[in-house]
């Protein structure tokens, strides 16, 4: 095995090196989110774009924080097919679901944002986040009835 496709080097303005090691599709994960934390999002997309050259497009946490990239740059249809492709990629996240939802939420798709959310739902029944999300899409559709507040749990 060549390790040296393992390793990642990274050196800081102040001259601070870190080395890591992680299997091949994660291997800049942890730069990304460097980046990302700081709001450096264009040092970000740069690694990112690298990453899934490299990946061939598989890696999941470069496509789900580039997903949240373009939402904050207001390209929300882009992010919500990034977000898609990390659901497929990996299918029992509840947490990819919640971001396809809010997606579509901000699209101003709130039906099938009900839908998505009641997917996610069923993968983690106890995220307070999912039961309110899915209060707020009925009032947005003025369905009331359907809107039950309990405290602890949020909206359902």
């Amino acid at each position: 095995i060549n390790c040296e496709a393992f390793l990642d080097i990274y050196q800081f303005p102040n001259n601070t090196l870190i080395i890591s090691y992680f299997p091949i599709l994660e291997k800049q994960n942890w730069l990304i989110h460097l980046h990302y934390i700081r709001k450096d999002y264009e040092a970000c997309k740069a690694i990112i774009k690298e990453q899934l050259q490299e990946t061939q497009g598989l890696c999941e946490y470069a496509i789900y924080v580039q997903a949240l990239i373009f939402r904050l740059e207001g390209n929300i249809q882009e992010s919500l097919e990034l977000f898609q492709t990390c659901a497929v990629l990996s299918p029992q996240s509840a947490d990819n679901l919640k971001q396809v939802a809010r997606s579509l939420f901000l699209l101003g798709k709130h039906k099938a944002a009900i839908e998505v959310y009641n997917e996610a739902a069923k993968l983690n029944q106890k995220d307070w986040e999912i039961s309110h999300n899915l209060g707020v899409c009925y009032i947005y559709l003025k369905q009331f009835n359907k809107v039950i507040y309990r405290s602890g749990d949020g909206f359902h």
